[in-house]
């Protein structure tokens, strides 16, 4: 969590979420595996998103295929732009208009092996950021979840 609230100097919500891995897994692996296991409903979800908020001036979100992943500083995938990259942290985010977010893909060692985290972290902009998070908290709240779980080895 410590990058992702240092690059946003703060922050209004935080949530995690933890699984096991695999032994050797780097955080980009881990990054890559839970970006490729994005259900296609997410991403039907994500796309009425984008029509309902285009108008308002917000980021929208270009689709990309599992084998186009590229966890690489300045990649775009999906909502996230890959802001920095080592084997044990990947660092991903957005600022727009209403809200800024950071979401960090570590791994560590845990109690049972090796533990992939995904943090999610967001400063609001104004009362707009804070209204428009309190609506897609729900979703967020039912989607990490079950996409990092995929990850799980």
């Amino acid at each position: 969590m410590g990058a992702a609230v240092a690059s946003l100097g703060g922050f209004d919500h935080v949530d995690a979420v933890a699984v096991d891995l695999a032994p050797g897994t780097s955080a980009p692996d881990f990054a890559r595996t839970v970006l490729a296991a994005t259900p296609e409903w997410v991403h039907g979800m994500l796309s009425v998103r984008d029509k309902l908020m285009s108008p308002f001036g917000l980021h929208v979100q270009k689709r990309v295929a599992p084998e186009e992943i590229r966890v690489e500083p300045g990649a775009r995938l999906g909502p996230f732009r890959v802001l920095t990259v080592t084997d044990d942290e990947v660092l991903a985010g957005d600022d727009d208009k209403h809200l800024d977010f950071r979401t960090s893909f570590a791994v560590r060692e845990g109690a049972a092996g090796l533990e992939g985290v995904c943090t999610t972290v967001v400063r609001y902009r104004r009362r707009a950021g804070h209204l428009y998070f309190k609506v897609i908290q729900p979703f967020h709240n039912l989607i990490i979840p079950r996409v990092v779980a995929r990850a799980r080895s």
